[in-house]
């Protein structure tokens, strides 16, 4: 038992079509089988909408973030334990902690799941294509309802860095593994459609909470074709942030060959 009530803290208990806490808080469970426990007004309308999350399955789908997803998969063969609680902070829509999750029951590791996104739709489309039995919701990483001291890993790939968040979920042994952009990720994109590209802002500092077990750099190049960049181009936040003037050069691509540039971390907590 993982899930805390995000109205009073207390163990949430799931039933099949509801989460319940003894104070008699019930979160009904959604027909896709996710729950809502986002209690946090000003955090609704935050994160990826649907087209965005739409756009980043179908890319991922295509294998094209295939590398990462074998370098995290091994990662967590190696050290994660046989058996444990294993939570994604952030789960978009999914395809990450499927294929996580069915690497590490191929290992015969036992792997009580659960994953949460900010956005609405990331957790429907995420539980519509459940491996298993692991639990998805909507949540804030800054705000996540589950009991102190209950995961034994967090994943944290291309989320905000809620470390405070992290630290408090994870037991005294618990691993935190993160996967975030380097500076140059995807610069050929940025090149090609802005007149400034911006490097990609610098990882944060985890010196405070942390102690660095293992760093890996994951590094590739692609070349996309007009509707696969125009797929890759959708599932950022650039999509949201571009001129119809740049928007035209990017209509205008027929293909372009990218650099793929991932930092990859796994964390424990001092002390």
């Amino acid at each position: 038992m993982s899930l805390a009530c995000p109205l009073c803290g207390q163990a949430l208990t799931q039933e099949e079509k509801r989460a319940l806490c003894p104070a008699g808080h019930s979160f009904d469970r959604a027909r896709q089988g996710y729950l809502n426990l986002l209690m946090d007004h000003s955090a609704r309308g935050h994160g990826d909408d649907k087209a965005m999350l739409l756009a980043r399955r179908e890319f991922l789908e295509e294998g094209h973030y295939t590398p990462l997803l074998k370098e995290l998969c091994a990662l967590l063969c190696r050290r994660f334990p046989e058996e444990g609680v294993l939570v994604d902070a952030g789960c978009g829509e999914g395809w990450y902690f499927r294929g996580i999750l069915r690497e590490l029951a191929s290992a015969g590791k036992r792997v009580d799941g659960y994953a949460f996104d900010v956005a609405r739709d990331g957790a429907r489309l995420a539980a519509e294509r459940r491996v298993g039995d692991e639990t998805y919701f909507v949540a804030s990483v800054f705000r996540i309802p589950m009991l102190s001291g209950s995961a034994d890993g967090v994943l944290s790939l291309f989320s905000p860095f809620a470390e405070e968040e992290y630290a408090r979920i994870l037991k005294k042994d618990g691993l935190l593994i993160r996967a975030f952009p380097e500076r140059e990720h995807l610069m050929e994109l940025k090149r090609a459609v802005y007149d400034k590209p911006v490097e990609n802002v610098a990882r944060a500092d985890v010196s405070r909470l942390w102690e660095t077990v293992e760093e890996k750099r994951v590094q590739y190049r692609l070349l996309l074709s007009r509707e696969q960049v125009k797929r890759l181009f959708a599932m950022t936040p650039y999509v949201h942030k571009t001129s119809p003037r740049d928007r035209e050069k990017l209509e205008a691509l027929e293909e372009l060959e990218v650099g793929l540039d991932f930092g990859v971390q796994v964390l424990c907590k001092k002390g």
